[in-house]
């Protein structure tokens, strides 16, 4: 009797990546209290926190995608939960080439602030389809589409155009920025669906929680930068560097402590870390923390340092999720 032969499949879709570019940034999260640990199915998701905005600022879910065709494209669906209200909700990104010439290509995305995309504090969710709106491209070698580069139009009609339809999808994207001003809060992505196959969020492995750099500057009296990853993290370092030597008290890190929930949190709250730059007379200070202390989803860090003379002060402060 003859066993029949099992066909493996290649899956048409990859394992998610974050990636980000200027002021924003994209790492992965644990949410462990509520409401953050009501969705998503591993644990981990991804935060993409658009921050201050200059128009190119922007963090993203990257899904690499096997030449799925446009016509075949049907469905995404997604949830995210926002800290706030926002002009803008975490919307797709669908990229596309030519199969046969990979210099033709584009970026079909979703309008961040288009109606029917929520925008709400709290949980929020999309169900992506053929009829959605507010979809405009950029890209190169699109000669032949009798679509309009950035006019908003429907999936629809990307999905029956001359050029588009004989074109492969080999990235899709969940994202937040690319606006001209304003701040983005957090925003976490617990769950994804493509085509109705559940991408599963997390990261890949250790190397996936890289560090992040948090940016801070001020010619204010007073500096005051409060980093606050709203996921469990370690610190790695501080970099604090003034236009000329700084006059009044010390540079100091503060934990202000969630205190897992605790009703006097307050009693947590402890001195990390302090340094006498007046005193040094340094312009410049750079400090490693050895072992990498660790705190929770709600602990924040409020680095402070008093700036009488008014200088230039720039502050580099490197954390890392775990």
């Amino acid at each position: 009797m003859s066993v029949p032969t099992r066909r493996i499949l290649t899956p048409i879709f990859g394992e998610p990546t974050l990636a980000y570019a200027k002021n924003s940034r994209a790492y992965w999260s644990r949410g462990t209290t509520s409401p953050r640990n009501q969705k998503g199915g591993t644990g981990w998701q991804a935060c993409l926190h658009g921050r201050v905005q200059t128009g190119d600022d922007w963090a993203a879910l990257y899904v690499p995608v096997e030449d799925v065709s446009v016509p075949d494209f049907k469905t995404a669906k997604w949830t995210y939960y926002m800290t706030t209200t926002q002009t803008m909700g975490a919307n797709i990104v669908i990229w596309v080439h030519d199969p046969d010439d990979f210099d033709n290509r584009a970026e079909i995305t979703q309008l961040g602030g288009v109606a029917g995309l929520e925008k709400t504090a709290g949980w929020n969710a999309h169900e992506f389809d053929s009829t959605d709106a507010g979809m405009l491209f950029y890209g190169e070698g699109t000669t032949g589409t009798g679509l309009t580069a950035g006019t908003q139009t429907t999936w629809a009609l990307f999905q029956a155009d001359a050029l588009f339809k004989t074109w492969t999808i080999y990235r899709i994207s969940i994202e937040m920025g690319w606006e001209a001003s304003g701040t983005f809060d957090h925003v976490w992505v617990a769950e994804l669906k493509l085509n109705g196959t559940n991408i599963p969020l997390k990261p890949r492995s250790e190397a996936d929680l890289a560090p992040i750099h948090d940016l801070s500057e001020t010619t204010a009296a007073t500096f005051t930068f409060t980093v606050a990853p709203k996921t469990p993290f370690q610190l790695l370092s501080l970099d604090l560097h003034a236009g000329l030597a700084l006059a009044g008290t010390a540079l100091t890190i503060t934990k202000n402590a969630g205190a897992d929930g605790s009703t006097n949190s307050a009693w947590f709250d402890t001195l990390i870390y302090s340094f006498d730059m007046p005193t040094a007379a340094t312009t410049s200070h750079y400090k490693e923390f050895e072992g990498s202390p660790s705190f929770s989803e709600d602990d924040e860090l409020v680095i402070a340092q008093s700036n009488t003379g008014a200088q230039d002060i720039g502050c580099d402060v490197c954390w890392k999720p775990i």
